[in-house]
């Protein structure tokens, strides 16, 4: 009997699972709610343990839209030097990259549909009706229709539909960071830094990251309360107002910003509150959760896609045709410890960052800048292991071997 595989959400994760299920020869469609993939998304780094997991599964990011993270810098309000260092001296076959987001779903789009695949566009899910154990899963869409299968994947994110149906209202009360996050992407070749910076200031950071092609990647986050987002607060001249001064080169990049917006060539510029899912869970039965759907973590960790990317591993990993009841317990087993201290991590590091106590941070920017580099690499190597051994353990599983870097 075919096994037939529905993902919902067409991002990092549910496309990595879609992979990498296609590859294990199972029957696998993909679903997502927007009428259309447009190219849009900000930066994100994907870290040795998910590119080692992208090797396995053949997964490959064009050498023009990828950049290595290279060295990188974490700097103090008065320019301190509190941490430094590059993933490439941490000894791992796989680089650590940034890419624009839209160029890696580009790529992941264009795997899935080298082994057959298409994704559904405009199918937002509605409900997931009521089963018996054993009864195949019957998955109803908001134009009411629906579709059944054998497993089914939520991978919808945040503010999953799979989630609320499967577990109720309750398990999507999210916790709010006590921050407020701006991010945009410029095509700006003279003023592409020559390495990653973060820069840590009172109550606020920014992050300056480049990209391929000539392009750079800002993010700047701030302390506030929840619910500052709004039509007006991505405006370029109020989002200039507020961070001008934070660090001298971002300040060009903002006045970029302005003066694109005046030519009336706007840039795209995401403002959002960061929240996390304190309710970890990788759903009940024949329905699996991954990614944001199962513990939407704080971005301070680089990780949120490595983690989705890590989980859609594992489920190949660890599937069970014969057995398909157990597959949400069984990747609960595998995954849930390691979710919980990145996303414990990730957490602290935003805290960390946003002191208010001069006395505090004093005491943290003399603890970070005493770091050695060799206990900054032994960290990344940590952090990493758990996809390498994933990675690994896929190869094995789909009789591949890894492809030389």
């Amino acid at each position: 009997m075919t096994i037939q595989v529905l993902i919902v959400g067409a991002g990092i994760g549910g496309l990595t699972a879609a992979v990498a299920l296609r590859r294990l020869g199972l029957a696998v469609d993909v679903v997502e709610q927007a009428p259309r993939l447009s190219a849009v998304g900000a930066g994100i780094t994907i870290q040795a343990n998910a590119t080692a997991i992208f090797n396995a599964l053949g997964v490959e990011l064009p050498e023009r839209d990828i950049g290595p993270i290279g060295y990188f810098e974490m700097i103090s309000e008065s320019g301190k030097r509190l941490m430094s260092g590059d993933p490439a001296d941490a000894v791992v076959q796989f680089p650590s990259v940034n890419i624009h987001r839209a160029d890696l779903q580009s790529a992941m789009l264009e795997a899935f549909a080298s082994l057959g695949g298409e994704v559904g566009l405009g199918r937002k899910v509605a409900s997931l009706e009521p089963r018996s154990k054993g009864e195949r899963i019957g998955v109803r869409f908001a134009d009411d229709t629906t579709a059944h299968c054998d497993l089914l994947i939520g991978a919808d994110g945040l503010h999953s539909a799979v989630r609320a149906s499967l577990l109720g209202p309750e398990s999507m009360q999210l916790r709010y960071a006590g921050q407020t996050c701006w991010r945009f992407v410029l095509q700006a070749p003279e003023l592409v830094p020559d390495i990653t910076v973060e820069r840590w200031s009172v109550r606020r950071r920014i992050g300056i990251v480049p990209l391929s092609r000539g392009r750079v990647y800002v993010y700047m986050v701030q302390s506030e309360a929840e619910g500052t987002p709004s039509a007006c607060s991505s405006d370029a001249a109020t989002v200039r107002d507020k961070f001008a001064g934070v660090d001298e080169r971002l300040d060009p990049l903002l006045d970029r910003l302005v003066e694109l917006d005046r030519q009336g060539e706007p840039v795209g510029i995401h403002h959002g509150d960061l929240f996390e899912q304190p309710r970890i869970s990788f759903g009940e039965g024949r329905v699996v959760l991954l990614g944001d759907a199962a513990h939407a973590m704080t971005p301070n960790m680089g990780q949120g896609a490595g983690t989705a990317i890590e989980d859609a591993a594992a489920l190949a990993v660890l599937l069970d045709t014969a057995a398909l009841e157990s597959t949400a317990s069984a990747l609960d087993d595998r995954r849930h410890k390691r979710v919980a201290g990145v996303q414990k991590m990730s957490w602290r590091i935003g805290a960390m960052a946003h002191m208010t106590s001069p006395v505090l941070s004093w005491f943290r920017d003399q603890s970070l800048a005493l770091m050695p580099a060799s206990m900054s690499r032994r960290q990344m190597q940590s952090l990493w292991q758990p996809g390498l051994e994933l990675a690994e353990q896929v190869r094995q599983r789909l009789g591949t071997q890894a492809v030389p870097e």
